[in-house]
């Protein structure tokens, strides 16, 4: 199957967990870095689970998966250990138009969830439609090591930078061209070696702006 390649925007979007064991939990925590409002469905919690329901970062449905679980779902996670619960929870979805993603069987679902090198505003995802999780396990780590930490504190500073540069250079092409030659300097290498004063020092020098 081929699937076409999308990131959403679930802040404040409603997504139903069904299930609370280990699985239910990492679906969760990525769920909440993505700013979504969770409910998880379950009879019982995974300890961090139960630490996240009484601190009231998600809703927790104490019971067994209903229909009515999914009035206002945006998109839901089936994430039981029974094929059968997950599998009628994926059908319901489709039917209901939710976007699903099924543990297992991964079938049952529209969607799935790629491996992920997260460096902040850089996200790199990759999938292998399922044919091989493990060949997926091994770029991601390829792709870590390639894309380090350095990434997300250059792309904070070329974040600060683009309202600085909104404000002091009007027009389009002249920001362009700066952000090009801050792309293609040794500002990322500074920043690999730790170097973040001398960076900043570089990004002043190209943008004759000064990083605080």
């Amino acid at each position: 199957m081929k699937y076409y390649p999308v990131f959403l925007d679930l802040r404040e979007r409603s997504c139903v967990i069904v299930g609370g064991g280990q699985v239910a939990e990492r679906k969760t925590l990525s769920l909440l870095e993505a700013g979504a409002d969770v409910t998880v469905v379950s009879p019982g919690l995974s300890p961090k689970l139960k630490e996240l329901s009484s601190a009231g970062k998600i809703t927790h449905k104490a019971g067994l998966f209903e229909e009515h679980d999914l009035t206002g779902a945006y998109l839901a996670i089936a994430a039981t250990d029974s094929a059968d619960v997950n599998t009628a929870v994926g059908r319901l979805c489709r039917k209901k138009h939710v976007l699903v993603n099924v543990a297992a069987p991964p079938d049952e679902g529209n969607f799935i969830v790629p491996s992920v090198v997260d460096r902040g505003a850089l996200v790199l995802a990759v999938s292998t439609s399922g044919a091989s999780p493990a060949m997926s396990r091994k770029i991601r780590s390829e792709l870590e090591e390639r894309y380090g930490p350095e990434y997300e504190e250059f792309l904070e500073k070329m974040m600060q930078l683009r309202h600085l540069l909104m404000d002091h250079v009007p027009d389009e092409q002249a920001r362009r061209k700066l952000f090009q030659a801050l792309v293609d300097s040794e500002v990322l290498d500074l920043l690999r070696q730790g170097r973040t004063h001398e960076a900043d020092q570089r990004i002043s020098q190209i943008t004759g702006l000064h990083m605080k």
